[in-house]
This record gives structure tokens, C-alpha cells and sequence, in this order.
């Protein structure tokens, strides 16, 4: 760029200095002055078009959106587990009188808010008191189910050890794509079945792509999008397509990896977990089967002999899992007639040893520190009612008084659960789904033998060591005492369990 002299000389005449000035230096100073300014300039205009601007100033991709906060306490008990114990460094208890013990996190909890919605699918970010952030996603309105709860999330993903990663658009990916694959009973080849995901600024469509220019198109609604079902073809890639119907990216289906952060903000991850322990012993305890020893950062059980029946019928379970068995350490908390629990658990091979290492785990936590209430080890089989595998771990080792109650009341819990779910009792209970009308409780027991009695209210208790039964013909409620005393119970409405005192021990449906 020049300037004309004409115009520069008359503006400084006024300013003429001494007669040896040199006016050729006056007019290069102004032209370099110039020349860094046009340059200026010129670096602006590139720095905006690599960001992504328009010339009306719209940058496609961005998302910056301030969601509606979602208070923890109005979510159910299933998601405030998945959202707390699961992801938490050092999940513990929160106990009050006369109320069910609930898990909380040493470091405090996630704040949660709905940042997208297109009425069909809602999306969730959670933020974590140590940076960690996940982005979850789940149908307006959430899920139920009778036996396993409420819960508003179907999907769930977090930018682990890499703190810098995106989860949310950007002007690199406009959109976000949580698919959906599965295969069906005749077609093994697998194929997409939903399809939604979040859409940043200047995005009006997504469609997807596939073979021959076929197309299958929806609108973005509240910065999301969604296709709840998706016709069998091949589709290819999924497409983002701004308001005036331009392709503005495309991402490949089946195979994409999103961009590696950069390095900057990449977390380092973990220590790998301990191979020896450290410290003194903080728990030992012995039972007939084995000898356990809990250190801050390792757990040792050793079995006291090969040849004993517990080790022979793990041994006979671990030849149907390449040899493992699984070891397992819980803490235990009692409150409001109710048990919870939080564990951890490893499947080392079957050996006169068995170690599990305790830290170094994955970034979400969810693992509990020591001290322990029980630690157990299980094999990998099929338990039903009043089989001969019984309703105990094969070996079960109690650190606490509190941990030894919860054994008796598990097994007890155990046996009413797989007694609700036989199949001759899942047969009677569909029956009266269907209108029929079911047996009474003298037939009820005598179908099941000896160990099963007849009761006269739904409230009584049964004999020590015996299944009571009751039933109206339509309502069946079976119950149990622990052996302190306590009566346990499930309700059983047709096809659906009613209320109960076992959840939390056993698993009933």
C-alpha cells in the first residue's frame, strides 16, 4: 500500500522544522506505519475466517448453552447411585435416624442441568467437583420399570483423563452422535436402531446418509435432534445441514473416532494398581475356608486348604470361566429397616492365594477405601431355589459386626428372591395377570413342600427356618425370619413385585 505525497506534504507543512530536515524520512516512517497497520489488518481477516464467522457474523457449531439446573435430590434413587457411588473417588454413607442409608461422595456432588431437548430425547451435563464432566442422554420424561426404578438416563459419557476433550459441538463437529446397533434374531448383520445427539449454532438439520443418495432427514429442536427409529438400510454417515440446506459436515457411521485433545489437557492417568501391599495390616479376620488380610492399598485371602469342599466347588465353577472366581470386598450401612451397600470386586484365577489391589482404579471411582465390612468369593453359576449351591457366597469372611448381620439377612433375602421367581411361582403369578384365579395358601405350600407353610394374614410370622405364605388369590406375600429375629418379605402382585424389604440384599422380580 503507498501513499500519495501530495496530501501528507501539505498536512506537515505546519510542522516544518529546521532547514537540514529530512521530509524523504518523515513520509517512510508514515508508509512502515502504514504497512503494520494494513497487516494488522490482514491477520484479523484470517484469524476470523479460521474461527469459523460468516459474513453475518454466525459461527456454525457453536454450543453455549446455559441448561436448567436439575436439583440432586429430585432425581430417583437409581440415578443419583449412577451419578454418586459410580463416579466418585471415595464414595461413603450418609446415614440419619430412622432413614435408608444413602451413598455420598467425600469430595461433593455434581451439579446436573438439561442443556437439549427436542421433546423426544433429553440431554443431560454433569460437572464433578474434580473436573470431571460426562454428558448423558435419555427419553423426555425417563424410564420405568417396576422392578429396577426410575431412572432419566439412558446413556452416559465423560471426558476421563482428558479433561480438555469436548463433549458438547463445536465448529470442528457441529453435532454430537450417541447411536444406537444391535442385530435381530434371523440377521446377524449389525445395523443402526436409534440414532440422537446434541447440535450446535446454524445447524437446522441432520439427516443420515446412504447408499444410492438415499436420505432420511430430521429437524434440530432445542439444540438437539433425535430419530427413535431407524429403517434397516446401510446407512453410511450421518449429515449436519445448515438453514439453507448446505452440507456443513459429515461424520462416517461405524468407526468414528473422535480428534485427540491436546496435549495440554490431557490428565495424566493414574498410577497402575499396587503389586504388594503397603503398611500394616488395617483388618484381619479368619473363618474355616480362609484367612483375609486388608492393607490400605491390597487384600489377601488365603484359603487354608486345596482340598477343602469350598475350594473344590469354586475349582468345579472356575473350569466354565477360564479358571476364575471372583473377589469381592463391601461396606455395608443399616438405617430405616434398609441395608445399601458399595463394593469391589476382581476376578483373579483360582489359587491357594488371591490378591486384590485396592487405588489406581478408573478416573470415575466408584470403589470403596478401606476398612471393609465382609469380604467374599463366589464362582460363576446359576443358583435357584433351595438348590445345593444354597443362598451363601462359597466363602464369606465378616470384618464387622455389622458385616456379619448382613450375611445372615442376605441369605435369607436370597432365598425369598429365588423363591418369587420359580418357575412354577412365575407361572401361577402370569395366570393371575390373565384373570385367573390363583391357589390359596394351603395349595401354595403344598405345591412347594416342607419348607413352605401356609400362614393365616399376610402379616404373620413363619416358623424359623420356613417360607410362610399367604394369599387372597390375587396378592401373594411370602415371608421369612433371619436368624436374629428380624421378618423379611416380598409382595407379589400378579407379575410385579409390590413393597418389600429385600431390596438392597437381594435382587427380586
Amino acid at each position: 500500500m503507498s501513499l500519495p505525497e501530495t496530501p501528507v506534504r501539505e498536512r506537515f507543512e505546519a510542522l516544518a522544522g529546521p532547514p537540514d530536515g529530512d521530509w524523504r524520512d518523515v513520509t517512510r516512517r508514515v508508509k512502515r506505519r502504514t504497512r503494520r497497520i494494513a497487516a494488522l489488518v490482514a491477520v484479523a481477516l484470517v484469524a476470523l475466517v479460521a474461527t469459523g464467522f460468516g459474513v453475518g457474523g454466525t459461527v456454525i457449531g457453536l454450543f453455549d448453552v446455559h441448561g436448567k439446573s436439575i436439583p440432586l435430590r429430585s432425581l430417583s434413587e437409581r440415578d443419583r447411585e449412577m451419578l454418586v457411588t459410580s463416579m466418585c473417588p471415595h464414595p461413603e454413607f450418609r446415614t440419619a435416624p430412622g432413614r435408608a442409608p444413602e451413598p455420598a461422595c467425600r469430595e461433593g456432588e455434581p451439579t446436573i442441568e438439561e442443556i437439549a431437548s427436542d421433546g423426544s430425547q433429553a440431554h443431560y451435563r454433569i460437572r464433578y467437583p474434580w473436573g470431571l464432566t460426562c454428558l448423558a442422554t435419555g427419553r423426555v420424561g425417563g424410564y420405568r420399570n417396576p422392578t429396577f426404578g426410575s431412572t432419566l438416563i439412558g446413556t452416559m459419557g465423560c471426558n476421563a483423563w482428558s479433561h480438555g476433550q469436548k463433549l458438547v459441538p463445536t465448529p470442528q463437529r457441529p453435532i454430537t452422535v450417541d447411536a444406537t446397533v444391535g442385530s435381530r434374531a434371523g440377521d446377524p448383520s449389525v445395523r443402526l436402531l436409534r440414532l440422537s445427539g446434541l447440535a450446535g449454532q446454524g445447524i437446522s438439520r441432520v439427516a443420515l446418509a446412504g447408499p444410492h443418495h438415499a436420505r432420511l432427514s430430521t429437524a434440530v429442536r432445542g439444540h438437539a435432534y433425535s430419530f427413535p427409529s431407524v429403517p434397516a438400510r446401510r446407512w453410511k454417515a450421518v449429515v449436519a445441514i445448515d438453514a439453507s440446506g448446505r452440507e456443513v459436515y459429515r461424520e462416517p457411521l461405524f468407526g468414528y473416532r473422535p480428534p485427540r485433545p491436546p496435549l495440554i489437557h490431557l490428565r495424566h492417568p493414574p498410577p497402575p494398581p499396587p503389586r504388594r501391599p503397603v503398611g500394616v495390616p488395617l483388618q484381619t479376620a479368619a473363618t474355616e475356608a480362609a484367612a483375609l488380610v486388608v492393607y490400605r492399598n491390597f487384600v489377601v485371602l488365603r484359603f487354608r486348604s486345596t482340598t477343602s469342599e469350598a475350594y473344590a466347588r469354586l475349582a468345579r465353577s472356575a473350569r466354565n470361566t477360564t479358571g476364575h472366581v471372583t473377589l469381592t470386598c463391601i461396606s455395608v450401612a443399616y438405617g430405616g429397616g434398609h441395608w445399601n451397600n458399595l463394593g469391589f470386586g476382581v476376578n483373579p484365577p483360582l489359587a491357594h492365594v488371591l490378591k486384590m489391589p485396592v487405588g489406581g482404579g478408573p478416573p470415575m471411582g466408584g470403589i470403596p477405601s478401606p476398612p471393609y465390612d465382609l469380604c467374599q468369593v463366589g464362582g460363576m453359576y446359576g443358583r435357584y431355589w433351595n438348590d445345593e449351591e444354597g443362598t451363601h457366597e462359597l466363602v464369606e469372611v465378616p470384618l464387622s459386626s455389622l458385616g456379619r448381620r448382613y450375611l445372615e439377612e442376605r441369605g435369607v433375602a436370597r432365598d425369598l428372591a429365588y423363591f418369587a421367581r420359580t418357575r412354577r411361582l412365575l407361572a401361577i403369578r402370569r395366570a393371575i395377570n390373565r384373570g385367573d384365579p390363583g391357589p390359596s395358601a394351603a395349595e401354595l405350600a403344598q405345591m412347594f413342600g416342607e419348607r413352605v407353610v401356609p400362614l393365616a394374614s399376610r402379616n404373620s410370622t413363619p416358623p424359623a427356618r420356613k417360607v410362610g405364605v399367604w394369599t387372597d388369590g390375587k396378592l401373594i406375600v411370602a415371608s421369612e425370619l433371619t436368624p436374629r429375629g428380624r421378618r423379611l418379605f416380598v409382595t407379589m402382585r400378579n407379575v410385579l413385585i409390590g413393597p418389600t424389604n429385600i431390596r438392597g440384599l437381594a435382587l427380586v422380580f
